[in-house]
């Protein structure tokens, strides 16, 4: 529940528990090192297509390469940040970030913002972590099968969320895209071959995802198995000779 306290020097302060998700646009310091024009007229571009109205009950916020996203549910902010990944990658840009559950409290007055969260710090560090092009949930956030569920009813291009190498993380992908994320990020690759492989890594979930792996947790798979959500189909015998 939001608590909201207007103080003696008409500041605004809230109080509440909230998702929050802080991402990183990779390569944006050293672009902006090397060519502050150009640079400065993609990071143009990529504010203004950031429209509020396409981040329903998500507050944006964005300071030089970093974006934080906040939202009271799970659901809609894993929503915004695919969007956001669109947009990157529009642009030819690629995104880093963390998202984590906790404590959130803000003071506005004026044009004057604070915020103190440890759901901000949590995903900070996530974010730091990282290591490669991927938006990655905390270890905590309880995800029900409800979260699972849409990779099976409508195929691994249509849920937000995807499970790929021990991590849980927000699907960069989206039925818009067809192969064009995998040839951008080729051509990304060809122009920063220092970073190589972390262009490797986001190729190598591109390709899980058109080809249509699993993409979910071993143990909600089974679940939805056993609740009979889905049903397991044993592979045929293969002809004998």
């Amino acid at each position: 529940m939001e608590n909201i306290v207007p103080t003696a020097t008409n500041a605004i302060e809230t109080i509440t528990n909230k998702y929050v998700a802080f991402c990183d646009i990779l390569g944006f310091s050293n672009k902006l090192a090397h060519d502050f024009d150009k640079t400065l007229d993609v990071y143009r571009r990529f504010g203004e297509r950031l429209d509020p109205t396409l981040f329903p009950g998500v507050e944006l916020t964005v300071y030089s390469d970093a974006i934080l996203l906040t939202c009271d549910e799970l659901w809609p902010l894993l929503k915004a940040v695919q969007i956001l990944w669109f947009v990157a990658m529009t642009e030819d840009l690629m995104i880093r970030g963390g998202i984590s559950y906790g404590r959130y409290w803000e003071r506005r007055q004026g044009g004057s913002f604070m915020v103190v969260s440890d759901a901000l710090v949590s995903a900070v560090k996530i974010e730091a972590s990282v290591g490669v092009p991927a938006v990655v949930l905390a270890d905590d956030i309880e995800l029900d099968l409800e979260y699972w569920v849409p990779r099976f009813q409508h195929g691994p291009l249509f849920t937000p969320l995807l499970h790929f190498r021990d991590r849980n993380i927000v699907n960069p992908f989206s039925p818009m895209w067809g192969v064009s994320a995998s040839v951008r990020a080729t051509m990304m690759m060809n122009e920063s071959p220092a970073h190589k492989e972390k262009y490797l890594w986001f190729l190598a979930l591109y390709k899980a995802v058109s080809e249509g792996e699993t993409l979910v947790p071993g143990a909600k798979y089974n679940e939805m198995i056993k609740k009979g959500i889905l049903k397991w189909i044993p592979p045929e015998n293969e002809a004998s000779p």
